[in-house]
Formats: C-alpha cells, sequence, structure tokens
C-alpha cells in the first residue's frame, strides 16, 4: 500500500544526478528550486509511483493524494 513519504532535499538531488537531467528527479528538483526561489516552503513526496512538489499536506490533502495512488495501481 502507497505511503506520502517526504524526500529530503540531498536524496532528490542525488537521484537527478544519478538519472540526469531529464530525469523526473532532476524536475522535481528544478520544481523546488523555483518555488523556493518566490519564498514558498515546498518539498518533495513520493505516493507510490508518483512526484509531488508542494507544501506539507495536511491529514485530509494526505489521505486523498494516498487514495489516488491506489486507484491508480489497480488500473
Amino acid at each position: 500500500m502507497p505511503s506520502l513519504d517526504l524526500v529530503p532535499d540531498e536524496e532528490v538531488e542525488r537521484l537527478a544526478k544519478k538519472g540526469g537531467p531529464r530525469s523526473v528527479a532532476a524536475k522535481v528538483l528544478a520544481e523546488l528550486r523555483a518555488q523556493r526561489a518566490k519564498d514558498r516552503q515546498v518539498f518533495a513526496f513520493r505516493c507510490g509511483a508518483y512526484w509531488i512538489t508542494g507544501p506539507v499536506p495536511d491529514v485530509h490533502a494526505e489521505a486523498e493524494l494516498i487514495e489516488w495512488a491506489i486507484e491508480d495501481e489497480e488500473e
């Protein structure tokens, strides 16, 4: 069952270097940098096969994201 896991910046950077500039991790890292340049407090999360960037979700948003990932896995 998927869970919503915070991915530390160091891990995102490591995966971006490993995967190259066109990797999903590189795109996530670019999104984090762009949002933080606007003084937004955003983080990277993984939920199943999905990457999500944004603020720390509340309990309801987290449950919805997990449900969405479960439904997608079942398709």
